[in-house]
């Protein structure tokens, strides 16, 4: 063929671009090179390392790779044991510490990425590039400490240099009258001073050198020869030197000679993929999916090359519905620049680059794709001709397979319309039953309707504004183009006779057939902007249910936080108010109190239940069992929510609905929504108080209920230690003296937290481990006060 794919759909220029970011002559290379990735696994391991450079590179700027130097050469003296010079070691150095930037900058971020792999390759050669930074002071030295022994002989060469600078400026004033300026000349390495060239008779020394203009001549006098030699003599001994200590240097880096080149070769992979991400980012490109189907699905698909200020958006597909795509429509309404698009964007992708295309734009994983593209605006030799183009379509047919993708732009042009229409879709056939994907632009009515009328064959036409004479660049996919002769020649001013004279020409089935175009686009305008409408309300939407999510997951946050802080107040509330209980037993027990006096610390208590009941009743979610006034009966079982604990209804709800609930020795006001019934699995039993007096009510009802031992076995800390609360207040109320608390052993978690909770205890006189026969230390005997 005439030109490669690259030129035809201009990816050659692309590529240059993307080069153009590139430090390294090889990236640069690299990217110039670069084609379809025929492995589709490999083509998406290349996409997912560009997508997460980028990523990276958005959370936190990758480092400059601009001191990437070309040490391909220093390899190979490497591998024949050949030292490096001071400029072969600095660009090593660079490359070493560019490999630790780049080792602490991937160590910025706590997450993996598809790019790892590359950073673990580095190797920290941090000894080897600390000796050569310690050791050269630039490209033209080394440091004078470089080693003992050159820094010897630069205090020598320092010392020697004063000398003869000394000896040098007496001689100037000794030869004032003699000499073309008073300076102290440099030739050749050896000091000198630039006589007249008619007194270099009288001057005992040798002449070095002579001006251009033989005005002046050079001369080493006599005095300062000796010093001269000596510091000749001196720089052959820290050439000597310096070439030791640059081998030294050198001689490390043969045997980490791997190590050094994969740092290399990792920096120019970076250096390539980061070029390639930086045109990503410029151009507001986005990774393409890539399919196992031959398809294409570019949404908002913009060309690279197209000021993006003047570039129309290419909406396309093929091969979801339909396998070839038939464009038509007038000139300069976009078809060649659809057709170019589309293919410069497919290669693109399968070439492991990012495409200026929204994102979840498809691309299919096609293996080759050619074209015959006619556009002498960007093709140096035309191709209108009708043997050029037949020329490069057979080309095309005898390479092309399933696994390509054909583009020919105004198929079959050049020669008779008729034959030419003909010609074109018994081409257009062959490639569909071989199952080739096509896209092609045309102007032939004929080919139009072979479109229509052909199973996985489908129109598309590009709408053109007849009054503004503009086209709009928006591609409608399945409703054929319509060439507007007539109107657009009427527009322009053509005679009304002559158009009414074409038309009168035309066959009643041409006319109907455009008229028909006509109405399909229409409908299809319609039928898009409606679509793209309900998009819009769908997106609205979605956002409008994630909102409303949001804010219900809010709102559950914060009622949970209301439960819990409510309950966590209840129970500190509740912890006082026990205490009030003991301490008013405990005065029952030690003084003779009278009734009164008992029954008015109750009524305490009681109101002091009561209150917290109330405040904190509407901060409590609704009861999943809500109980009705007129199913409440003394005795039910019921749950406090408030305050987390169960009991038994004691007096039927007044007015307001509040009511009486006895919960082990208290006696709670509540109100009814504050109540939940319990279910069979929950109910606890609960005795009814008799009508006795205070004491013998506690009394009876206690040690009629109560244990002399609990099992906590099996329970978490947090419930075993509520259950052992509730045991000690009933036995205690009894007047039980010793009790005995089984917690087993296991990894004594439950024996430290109810010793805990005994040490805290104000009833409990002493606890100790169980005898042996009722259990040793998996069990507590407690003695109250």
């Amino acid at each position: 063929m005439r030109k490669n794919i690259d030129e035809i759909l201009e990816f050659n220029k692309v590529k240059n671009i993307i080069s153009s970011f590139a430090y390294s002559e090889t990236a640069k290379t690299n990217i110039i090179n670069l084609n379809i990735i025929k492995n589709e696994k490999d083509l998406n391991i290349k996409l997912k390392e560009l997508s997460a450079l980028i990523s990276l590179n958005n959370i936190n700027k990758f480092p400059s790779l601009n001191s990437i130097s070309n040490i391909d050469k220093v390899f190979i003296r490497l591998k024949n044991k050949a030292s490096l010079n001071i400029k072969e070691l600095l660009d090593i150095s660079s490359i070493l510490t560019l490999t630790k930037d780049l080792k602490k900058y991937r160590e910025s971020f706590n997450f993996d990425t598809e790019i790892d792999y590359l950073f673990e390759s580095l190797v920290l050669l941090d000894k080897e590039n600390n000796d050569i930074k310690s050791k050269i002071e630039n490209e033209d030295k080394l440091y004078d400490n470089a080693s003992p022994t050159l820094y010897d002989l630069s205090v020598k060469k320092a010392n020697l240099k004063n000398k003869i600078n000394s000896v040098a400026n007496s001689l100037i004033s000794k030869y004032d009258t003699y000499l073309q300026e008073p300076i102290i000349a440099n030739k050749e390495g050896r000091t000198c001073l630039p006589f007249k060239i008619e007194f270099k008779n009288k001057i005992n020394g040798t002449v070095l050198s002579i001006s251009n203009s033989s005005l002046t001549c050079f001369i080493e006098p006599i005095e300062i020869t000796n010093i001269n030699n000596e510091i000749l003599n001196i720089d052959n001994l820290i050439l000597e030197e310096t070439n030791k200590i640059l081998y030294e240097i050198s001689s490390e880096f043969f045997e980490k000679y791997n190590d050094l080149y994969i740092d290399y070769t990792t920096l120019l992979y970076f250096d390539e993929l980061y070029a390639k991400s930086l045109y990503a980012i410029t151009t507001n490109s986005h990774e393409p999916i890539i399919s196992d189907k031959k398809i294409i699905d570019l949404k908002n698909a913009r060309h690279p090359l197209i000021d993006k200020d003047k570039c129309v958006p290419l909406n396309i597909n093929l091969g979801i519905n339909f396998r070839e795509l038939i464009i038509t429509g007038p000139n300069t309404g976009g078809k060649t620049v659809s057709l170019k698009t589309t293919g410069l964007l497919t290669l693109m992708a399968l070439s492991g680059l990012f495409i200026p295309a929204d994102q979840n734009s498809i691309v299919g994983n096609f293996k080759t794709i050619y074209a015959d593209i006619g556009d002498e605006q960007s093709i140096e030799q035309s191709l209108s001709t009708f043997s050029s183009h037949i020329t490069n379509i057979s080309e095309i047919i005898n390479k092309a397979d399933e696994n390509s993708l054909c583009l020919f732009d105004e198929i079959c042009t050049g020669t008779d319309p008729l034959e030419g229409a003909n010609l074109a879709i018994a081409i257009l056939k062959y490639l569909k039953n071989k199952n080739i994907s096509v896209i092609a632009t045309t102007h032939y009515p004929e080919i139009k309707l072979f479109a229509l009328n052909t199973e996985n064959v489908t129109n598309g036409a590009f709408e053109f504004n007849v009054e503004t004479l503009k086209p709009t660049y928006r591609l409608l996919i399945g409703v054929p183009g319509k060439s507007n002769a007539f109107k657009i020649s009427e527009k322009l001013g053509l005679k009304k006779e002559i158009i009414d004279e074409a038309k009168s020409l035309m066959s009643d089935n041409n006319i109907r057939f455009e008229d028909i175009i006509s109405e399909l686009t229409e409908d299809k305008i319609t039928i898009d902007r409606e679509k793209k409408e309900i998009e819009k309300y769908k997106k609205e939407i979605e956002i409008l249910k994630q909102n409303i999510s949001k804010h219900q997951k809010s709102l559950n946050k914060r009622e949970e936080n209301i439960i819990k802080n409510a309950r966590e107040e209840a129970r500190n509330i509740l912890v006082s108010t026990k205490a009030l209980v003991n301490d008013t037993i405990k005065n029952i027990k030690k003084e003779d109190k009278n009734l009164n006096d008992i029954y008015n610390d109750r009524s305490k208590i009681d109101k002091n239940l009561s209150e917290i009941s109330e405040s904190l009743v509407e901060k409590i979610k609704g009861p999943h069992n809500p109980l009705s006034a007129k199913k409440v009966y003394i005795g039910m079982n019921v749950k406090i929510l408030s305050m987390d604990m169960e009991g038994t209804i004691a007096t039927m709800p007044d007015k307001d609905y509040n009511l009486f609930v006895n919960s082990g020795s208290i006696r709670i006001n509540v109100n009814l929504r504050d109540l939940e019934a319990l279910s069979e699995n929950e109910i606890k039993k609960i005795k009814k108080p008799t009508k006795k007096s205070i004491t013998s009510d506690i009394k009876m009802d206690k040690s009629s209920n109560a244990s002399t031992k609990i099992n906590l076995i099996g329970l978490n800390s947090e419930d075993a230690i509520m259950k052992l609360d509730k045991f000690l207040d009933d036995a205690y109320l009894a007047h039980v003296p010793k009790v005995r608390i089984i917690h087993g052993r296991g990894t004594y978690a439950l024996r430290d937290a109810v010793h805990k909770f005994l040490k805290r205890s104000t009833i409990i006189k002493e606890y100790v481990y169980a005898d042996a026969f009722e259990g040793g230390d998996g069990a507590t005997v407690v003695t109250f006060n």
